[in-house]
């Protein structure tokens, strides 16, 4: 058996829209998620435009198993057509939001596995062949999300205000400091250099430290943790750089004390400059991971 996940953001599902294309079909149907519905759920159906606002979301079931999916036209999603269209931003970014938005819509009552963006079949009958075919699968899928939501940390540093702290205050820089007060300012100049780059090379190092540190704390609260690649400032926006970029699978009987860690963190190191950001809850994207046959 491997594992392989099935909710990365932007794939290759061109050999499926053309096998749709030879099939000659007008309309093709779009998947967003195999699904279960909650114990508590309101049993209302679901009533959600889909990616193309013309077609509404819908569900196709094998046995407890739900296929959530919606019509789209083929002739935007045949193979040449899509290529050109993912290559056209305004067109990715309206899909991709849409195929978010209905996926948010799920949270509530349903857990699911998110399926690749632009994931389609040919046919309601491939869906339920696929649906039987791969029940098991899915089936544990579905059970280890369960009564867990996916929530993002993002951890940021002011690494100036980390340098300045370092300098001032680190157990590290004490000898050096205390050599300096004995010293004339001319006579320390150099010494203060030596400092200024020994706090420089400290804050990348606590920077480290510190992600790490709170990455560790924070998994052994959860089901499950994965750390991401830390976005670039033109990625999340801001003025200061990302050090952790961590998700997690937080039991939701225990969000409270995940919470409550991640504000423990918070104020211990807001004097050095880190800022601990809470996103979600998501989709299961980072732990929507199946098991295939080889």
């Amino acid at each position: 058996m491997i594992a392989r996940n099935v909710s990365q953001s932007l794939v290759d599902v061109l050999d499926t829209v053309s096998e749709a294309a030879v099939g000659g079909q007008e309309l093709a149907y779009y998947i967003y998620a195999i699904a279960r519905r909650k114990a508590m759920s309101s049993g209302l159906p679901l009533d959600i435009a889909g990616i193309d606002p013309q077609s509404r979301v819908y569900t196709l079931a094998f046995g407890n198993l739900l296929a959530v999916v919606s019509t789209v036209p083929l002739a935007e999603f045949e193979l040449d057509v899509l290529k050109e269209n993912l290559a056209d931003h305004m067109w990715l970014r309206a899909r991709a939001l849409s195929h978010q938005a209905v996926l948010a819509e799920l949270l509530a009552d349903y857990t699911a596995v998110p399926l690749k963006f632009c994931t389609l079949y040919v046919s309601e009958e491939r869906i339920l062949n696929m649906l039987e075919a791969d029940c098991e699968s899915l089936g544990s899928a579905l059970d280890r999300l369960a009564g867990a939501t996916e929530w993002g940390v993002k951890i940021f540093c002011d690494r100036q205000r980390l340098v300045e702290w370092a300098s001032k205050s680190s157990d590290a820089l004490e000898p050096l400091r205390t050599r300096i007060s004995k010293m004339s300012a001319g006579a320390s100049y150099m010494l203060r250099k030596k400092i200024a780059l020994e706090a420089e090379q400290l804050a990348e190092s606590l920077e480290h430290s510190y992600a790490q540190a709170a990455h560790v704390r924070l998994s052994k609260l959860v089901r499950a943790a994965v750390s991401q690649p830390a976005q670039s400032p033109d990625v999340h926006g801001q003025s200061v750089q990302m050090v952790l970029n961590g998700a997690y699978l937080v039991d939701d009987r225990h969000l409270l004390g995940f919470e409550a860690e991640l504000a423990e963190l918070q104020a211990a190191y807001t004097e050095l400059g880190f800022r601990c950001e809470l996103t979600g809850p998501w989709p299961s994207y980072s732990f929507a991971v199946i098991e295939a046959s080889e």
